[in-house]
C-alpha cells in the first residue's frame, strides 16, 4: 500500500507529499480547489497529477491524505462518501477535529484515522526534514492506527495516541507554543522599536536569545530553562518593567499574566523563598 493522493495541496499537503515521495511512496494525484495551486505543488514534488476533482484524485490511490483546512473536511467527506473506498486508508491532518468526521468514508469501506504532525509549515517546500524527530498525534480505527504509525516511522517521526475528546485542549497547547511565540516576539519587537532600536536589527537581536532558550530546553527541561527577574526574585527589576509598561496597557496585562505563570514555575522548582513569592505576587496583583 504505497500509492498516495493528496487532497488539499497547500503548504502541509505539498511538503508531506514530497516527504512521502522521498520515502518510497508513489504520489498519484494532488487535488486542490485551484488548478494552478495543484500544478505548483506537482512541480515542487516532481510527481502527481494536478487536479480539482477530489473523486478522480482518490480513485487510483490506496492512501489519501486530507490536508485541506479544518473547515473543509466535512465537504470533502460529502464528495467522497459515494465512492467505493474499500481497501483504502484515509486520514485527515487536523489537530483539533476527530477522525469521527471521516465516519461516512468508513461506511463506504475505508479505514480512517487522524494524523497530526506537531510542526509548522510556513511554505510549500521540499524540506522533508520537517517531519524528522517530530511527534504526531494519532487516533482512529485500530488497523488505521497501525498504518498511521507505519507512515510516521518512515517519515522519521514519533507517534502517540490522543483521546479524541482531548484534542481541543491538545491543539490549544500546540497553538500557544507555536503561534503565540511569534506574537510575543512581535510584541518584543514593538517595544524595541519604541526604545529606539532600528527595525533591521530587531529580529537579529532576538533570535539568538530565543534559540539559546530553546537549546537550554532541549538539554534540560522547560522549568529548568526559566531565567530572568522572576527566578532571581529581582523585585526592583520587576517594578521597573511594570512601570515602563504603564503606557502600554495591553502589553502590561500580558506581561503580568506571564510573570505570574513564571512565578508558578519558580515555586514548583523551589527557586524562591516564601517571602519573595509573597512580594512578587503583591507586585503583580
Amino acid at each position: 500500500m504505497n500509492k498516495v493522493s493528496i487532497i488539499g495541496s497547500g503548504r502541509l499537503g505539498t511538503t508531506l507529499g514530497y516527504a512521502l515521495l522521498k520515502k518510497g511512496y508513489i504520489i498519484t494525484a494532488l487535488s486542490c480547489r485551484s488548478l494552478s495551486s495543484a500544478k505548483k505543488s506537482a512541480a515542487i514534488i516532481g510527481k502527481g497529477i494536478p487536479a480539482t476533482d477530489n473523486k478522480e484524485a482518490i480513485r487510483k490511490a490506496e492512501i489519501a491524505a486530507l490536508t485541506v483546512p479544518d473547515d473543509s473536511i466535512k465537504q470533502v467527506v460529502k464528495e467522497l462518501r459515494s465512492l467505493d473506498l474499500s481497501q483504502k486508508f484515509i486520514f485527515h491532518c487536523s489537530g483539533i477535529l476527530s477522525s469521527e468526521l471521516l465516519k461516512p468514508l468508513k461506511e463506504s469501506g475505508a479505514e480512517i484515522a487522524s494524523i497530526h504532525p506537531i510542526q509548522s509549515f510556513p511554505i510549500k517546500s521540499r524540506n522533508s526534514t520537517l517531519f524528522k524527530n517530530i511527534y504526531f498525534s494519532v487516533e482512529g480505527d485500530k488497523k488505521a492506527q497501525q498504518k498511521a504509525n507505519e507512515i510516521i516511522i518512515k517519515l522519521g517521526g514519533h507517534s502517540f495516541l490522543i483521546d479524541p475528546k482531548e484534542k481541543p485542549l491538545y491543539h490549544t497547547a500546540c497553538t500557544v507554543a507555536s503561534n503565540y511565540l511569534v506574537v510575543l516576539l512581535g510584541l518584543a519587537e514593538n517595544l524595541l522599536g519604541e526604545a529606539g532600536v532600528k527595525k533591521e536589527i530587531q529580529d537579529k537581536m532576538l533570535l539568538p536569545l530565543v534559540q539559546g532558550t530553546l537549546n537550554n530546553i532541549s538539554k534540560k527541561s522547560i522549568p529548568e530553562s526559566l531565567t530572568g527577574p522572576i527566578t532571581r526574585g529581582d523585585i526592583e527589576t520587576l517594578k521597573t518593567h511594570l512601570h515602563c509598561l504603564k503606557n502600554h496597557p495591553s502589553v502590561l496585562r500580558i506581561y503580568q499574566e506571564l510573570a505570574y505563570q513564571a512565578l508558578e514555575i519558580a515555586k514548583r522548582e523551589n527557586q524562591l523563598t516564601q517571602k519573595k513569592i509573597r512580594k512578587i505576587k503583591a507586585l503583580l496583583e
